[in-house]
């Protein structure tokens, strides 16, 4: 299966290192063509040890190397020795970009923190306030 636009982080990357551990030059012809906002979604058949593979909705944007897709446009592709149904465009990364997947593993891991540290301070706040009620008044002279 191709990666489409719509995949989860997990599904990019592992799709991403499908192809970067065993990469495949591959050349595909575009089928269709569907304009979106900010690129287009494109179909691209391609062949790999002579079996025939079809990308569905293949995002295609800014630095993607295909500027101006159309019916008939010989591509680039980057195919998974392994798994040739797992493709990308020659040189693309992915929607979010592979510069994204840290960043993403970086604000979910400070947002785990934060949540963590909020829990914490919820549970001495609360350990507190039953120390103060549980302690015997002392009376005053």
């Amino acid at each position: 299966m191709a990666l489409v636009g719509g995949c989860s982080l997990a599904g990019e990357i592992s799709d991403a290192r499908r192809i970067d551990a065993s990469p495949l030059r591959v050349h595909g012809v575009v089928d269709r063509v569907v304009q979106v906002e900010g690129g287009a979604h494109v179909r691209v058949s391609y062949q790999v040890g002579g079996q025939r593979f079809g990308t569905e909705d293949l995002p295609v944007g800014q630095g993607a190397g295909l500027t101006d897709p159309a019916v008939g446009t010989a591509v680039c592709l980057e195919a998974s020795a392994e798994h040739p149904g797992t493709v990308r465009l020659c040189g693309q990364r992915y929607p979010g970009g592979d510069n994204m997947i840290p960043t993403v593993g970086l604000v979910v891991l400070a947002g785990a923190a934060g949540a963590l540290m909020a829990a914490g301070w919820i549970v001495a706040v609360t350990r507190q306030e039953r120390r103060e009620r549980e302690r015997p008044l002392r009376d005053t002279p």
